[in-house]
């Protein structure tokens, strides 16, 4: 699956529930428009796969040795919450109310595209972690970014 990419405002409806932006709903295959899981993700934000990306993000946790206490760990957290759903007739996601509390989502929220996957913020939250200064891009991308191999010889 190619990136996906944006940014989106929205707002939830008194049942808690947004319209997916038909923005991003179009970046995404034809065959992954329709059913998604949503969980909590991390930094405070629920995270809304296409079913496909899930059911591989579940192959790698499976194939983890599940002897050892820490992966047995991480798969009961990561699986805790998970929400299977599918976009009503309005292309309307519904976030129970569980899932909304764990990232602190009240009405307005920022929908954004993460590579194969959405994540969803509660705006304040979103804004609040964006100008925290936690990371100063500068440095992250020195040190994340700053010894990756060339792309081409130049010689």
């Amino acid at each position: 699956m190619r990136p996906i990419y944006g940014e989106y405002e929205c707002r939830l409806d008194s049942k808690g529930r947004f319209a997916l932006p038909s923005g991003l709903k179009k970046q995404l295959p034809d065959d992954q428009q329709k059913e998604f899981v949503l969980n909590r993700g991390l930094d405070t934000c629920l995270v809304l796969y296409p079913v496909k990306i899930w059911e591989d993000e579940l192959a790698k946790i499976h194939s983890k040795n599940q002897y050892v206490a820490k992966n047995r760990a991480f798969a009961r957290l990561f699986m805790n919450g998970a929400t299977p759903l599918e976009l009503d007739g309005s292309n309307r996601v519904l976030i129970p109310k569980r899932l909304a509390a764990h990232a602190n989502i009240s009405q307005d929220i920022v929908v954004v595209a993460s590579f194969d996957r959405i994540e969803i913020w509660d705006k304040a939250t979103y804004e609040e972690w964006l100008g925290s200064g936690q990371f100063d891009m500068e440095a992250l991308s020195e040190e994340v970014m700053g010894n990756l191999p060339p792309d081409h010889d130049e010689g």
